[in-house]
């Protein structure tokens, strides 16, 4: 991007987190959303919807807590073995990559007991567009991406973590533990993952709910909307972005749409620019098939103050595929794979 997020402003991708909705002490109305008859998305039956909101308790934050949270440093699932050499630089500018956010998904499998995705990005608007560009290219020797995805898991039994579950007063511990002082200066708000499908919400929100914790008014994100669909053309575009902003529109604050369901798809904003079965690579490491997980919506970007300028930072949705089986490997941080799909 042309300098709107390279200088004080990249400081805004510091101090978001994802927590549970579960762990909420206040009421929060619950939102149905009606199932669609479109077999181009996902069910909704397991959609799990990611919401900014700020943390109670910046201790929580910390690695052995098992975090999902947006913005600052990573909490390194495995803080010993990190990716290195060029693993965290955009491969169209050679710049450092920003993290974006990171997501706790464990699966049901001892090698996986712990299980964190963690997403990188390039901050220049013009990698992004170069991103997308290559990303068309079936499986290139050498891409050239400005968003890396990392999969990092562990088993019950580490060397970095206690096998019981943490409790809310437990001090950090262990080969590279992280210090609460190395993450609180960063804080901001947080980026709550609530834990129930997106079916079992109802279909009206409190008027106190929305307004008392809101961080971005309904008004700026309703002309959001309005700017974003202008910039369409066509009626299956028109038709695509009306179902999308539909099933968005009944909880707008919505950043991340999680669900890992076999067969599962994004919410797609647009019908160009969605790949096919070919376009998504193998896993790099068993060679077995990718699976969607989640998608990053460009609500995300109010909450690290992206200016909506020409060339600022901007998306229509990021959509994270993972590798199917979770494979276990030698690496301790295994890369996967983003599809970007632009406005």
């Amino acid at each position: 991007m042309a300098g709107s997020m390279r200088g004080d402003s990249i400081e805004e991708f510091k101090g978001l987190r994802i927590t549970s909705l579960d762990d909420e002490e206040e009421e929060e109305e619950d939102i149905v959303i009606e199932e669609e008859d479109d077999d181009d998305d996902e069910e909704i039956d397991d959609v799990v919807l990611g919401f900014v909101k700020k943390p109670k308790n910046p201790h929580s934050l910390l690695q052995h807590f098992f975090p999902s949270k947006a913005g600052g440093v990573p909490a390194w699932l495995d803080p010993i073995n990190l990716p290195s050499g060029r693993s965290f630089l955009c491969d169209v500018c050679g710049e450092p990559l920003q993290f974006m956010l990171q997501v706790y998904a464990p699966e049901d499998v001892e090698y996986a007991f712990h299980r964190t995705i963690f997403v990188f990005i390039c901050t220049s608007m013009a990698c992004l567009r170069q991103d997308q560009h290559e990303q068309w290219k079936r499986h290139p020797d050498r891409p050239f991406r400005s968003v890396k995805v990392f999969r990092c898991q562990l088993p019950r039994d580490n060397p970095f973590y206690s096998s019981e579950p943490p409790k809310e007063d437990d001090k950090p511990s262990g080969a590279g533990a992280q210090k609460s002082e190395d993450i609180q200066s960063n804080l901001s708000s947080t980026l709550r993952l609530g834990k129930e499908d997106e079916s079992a919400f109802n279909t009206q929100m409190s008027e106190d709910n929305e307004c008392a914790n809101s961080l971005v008014s309904r008004n700026r994100t309703d002309d959001t909307i309005m700017s974003l669909m202008k910039e369409f053309e066509g009626d299956d575009e028109r038709k695509s972005w009306a179902s999308f902003e539909q099933r968005v529109a009944l909880a707008p604050e919505q950043v991340l749409r999680y669900c890992r369901t076999p067969g599962a798809k994004p919410l797609w904003p647009m019908s160009s620019g969605r790949p096919s079965k070919a376009d998504i690579p193998k896993c790099s490491y068993c060679s077995g098939p990718l699976r969607f997980e989640f998608q990053i919506l460009p609500q995300l970007l109010y909450y690290f103050r992206v200016r909506n300028d020409a060339d600022s930072l901007d998306w229509a949705t990021i959509a994270v595929y993972t590798c199917e089986a979770s494979c276990d490997s030698t690496v301790a941080y295994k890369e996967e794979y983003a599809w970007v799909q632009l406005s």
